[in-house]
């Protein structure tokens, strides 16, 4: 089972983050624009898990995660990964308590590599909202035309392990496991 863990949006959210999305489809030539059901925040992609590692692994996070605080972020500004004229990914800045999502992110990030998953050195949290980009212009142009725009009073509440699959070309995300902030 192809599996991540994550934090997830709420629908007010999801929805204000595809407002910015279509901004941005309108400075692109192409690319890949993710479905606004799928927007959340990658803490860690495990890819092919067996079922019972998952279980496993939910149950160490239980112990480790269960009751660490809410997590309160905005999203503001842009940044990319791999510049030139295809962008591999477009996504939004997280501002806010990201110390406190880094902290699950190096418990999630222990607890996974005993699993035999990679330890991780480096973490940037952010919101993937586009991949394989050809924008009309320079990004800097694309950064300048939206970086007014804010998308704030997100409040993380719990820890999700997501299932995804691939379903009539679509990529669909199911939640398997959620683990309760408080």
């Amino acid at each position: 089972m192809r599996t991540f863990i994550t934090f997830e949006f709420n629908r007010d959210t999801k929805e204000k983050i595809a407002e910015l999305q279509n901004k941005i489809r309108n400075e692109s030539i192409k690319g890949r624009f993710k479905y606004i059901d799928n927007f959340h925040l990658t803490i860690k992609f495990l890819g092919e898990v067996e079922e019972n590692k998952i279980e496993l692994i939910y149950q160490d996070l239980l112990r480790k995660i269960k009751g660490k605080e809410k997590i309160n972020i905005y999203l503001k500004g842009l940044g990319c990964f791999g510049r030139g004229d295809v962008i591999k990914t477009i996504y939004l800045k997280c501002h806010g308590d990201l110390d406190k999502i880094k902290d699950i992110y190096n418990e999630v990030d222990k607890i996974t590599s005993n699993y035999g998953f990679k330890v991780e050195n480096r973490f940037t949290p952010h919101v993937t909202i586009a991949q394989e980009v050809i924008l009309k212009s320079k990004f800097e142009d694309l950064q300048k035309k939206i970086e007014e725009y804010l998308i704030d009073n997100i409040v993380f509440d719990r820890v999700t392990i997501m299932k995804s699959e691939q379903r009539d070309g679509k990529r669909i995300y199911t939640p398997i496991y959620e683990i309760h902030l408080k």
